[in-house]
């Protein structure tokens, strides 16, 4: 794959999931998943506006820009306790409810955070070594993504896990 088919590519990617958030903010009824779905479809947008300018400059001058996006959400680790904190404040009547269709929307978010995520590593295990630093740090941000995504929708499903931890079992 040529570094300019890895921008169309990430730009594809970028465009599509920040659409399901956009598409998910405008069709819950539910405040706080409005809010996590503009925050994620923000960063998302970002992701793109970042493409786009380092793309463009790299046809204007052969340099890649290999810093890699900034993102608007805090660490991992801030996100999962905020995270906590908010699950722990929700009234057990409400947990598990699916009012605004949160379970269908965080599936599609989730499923494809996970499909852009798997696209950024076949990038950076697939180009030259001068293109990776690029979309390495994609990787690392869809994987933030995709840990607050699945969290939301154990949250909401009721699996019993917390970012892939255990928080309860139904036979004890």
């Amino acid at each position: 794959m040529t570094i300019e088919e890895a921008f169309a590519g990430a730009l594809t990617y970028e465009t599509k999931v920040r659409d399901i958030y956009r598409d998910a903010a405008a069709g819950t009824r539910e405040n706080e998943a409005r809010g996590l779905y503009e925050i994620l479809g923000r960063d998302e947008q970002s992701h793109i506006d970042y493409l786009n300018h380092i793309r463009e400059r790299w046809r204007k001058t052969g340099v890649l820009d290999t810093r890699g996006p900034e993102t608007v959400l805090p660490p991992l680790d801030r996100l999962e306790e905020a995270m906590k904190r908010a699950a722990a404040s929700l009234s057990p009547a409400r947990t598990g409810l699916d009012e605004g269709g949160e379970q269908a929307a965080l599936s599609r978010a989730l499923a494809a955070e996970e499909e852009t995520t798997a696209f950024y590593r076949s990038l950076v295990s697939s180009l030259p070594e001068e293109s990776r630093a690029v979309f390495r740090r994609f990787v690392e941000i869809e994987d933030g993504h995709t840990s607050i995504v699945r969290a939301q929708l154990d949250l909401v499903s009721r699996t019993g896990y917390w970012f892939d931890v255990r928080e309860f079992d139904l036979e004890d």
